[in-house]
């Protein structure tokens, strides 16, 4: 988010996607001070978005009047969605020079047609990984905050049922593993 601009606080910061990445940006962008929309395509997750996770606002992306009220609101916006969908919607979102970072990683490429960026000098960048030294600025900023993502913590024999999970994307965020409880009780 640094390396973009995308912690100022009072600036307008959209998320998209409330999943194991998004609800993190969430709640970095909470912290450096920006307000923050959390942009789905499914309704039901507002009330954790707004109640639990401290978003300010809720968008539904298929919904065209939410979507044209919110026409050029946001500075920034990270996409943290790993399926193909059309970004070109989530461009007209951003005010002039506003930037989008795409987290996500769909196996299908992105439509991004230079007459939804060109005009206003909107940015499209991407991001997955980060030096040695931001990723320990990120986890003193984490700590010092409070900032933790929320897990679902599993056993090593329930694995399968976790990936069949996974498949009919039926997890609250991300599944972590405990090895170590999981082998000292199969000893």
């Amino acid at each position: 988010m640094m390396r973009h601009g995308l912690n100022e606080p009072g600036k307008h910061l959209g998320v998209v996607g409330l999943g194991g990445l998004g609800h993190v940006a969430v709640k970095f962008g909470k912290a450096f001070g920006m307000k923050v929309t959390v942009i789905s395509t499914s309704a039901s997750k507002r009330q954790e978005a707004i109640e639990n996770l401290g978003a300010d606002e809720f968008l539904i992306s298929r919904d065209e009047d939410q979507m044209k009220a919110a026409t050029g609101t946001m500075d920034g916006i990270i996409d943290t969605v790993s399926a193909w969908h059309p970004i070109t919607p989530l461009l007209a979102l951003l005010k002039p020079l506003g930037q989008m970072v795409v987290v996500g990683a769909p196996s299908k490429p992105l439509e991004l047609p230079a007459y939804a960026i060109v005009p206003g000098g909107k940015g499209v960048a991407g991001n997955n990984v980060g030096s040695v030294r931001d990723c320990q600025a990120m986890l003193e900023f984490a700590g010092k905050h409070g900032i933790g993502a929320e897990v679902e913590v599993i056993r090593m024999d329930y694995v399968n049922t976790a990936m069949e999970r996974l498949e009919k994307n039926d997890v609250r965020y991300r599944f972590v593993i405990d090895v170590a409880g999981s082998l000292g009780s199969a000893a």
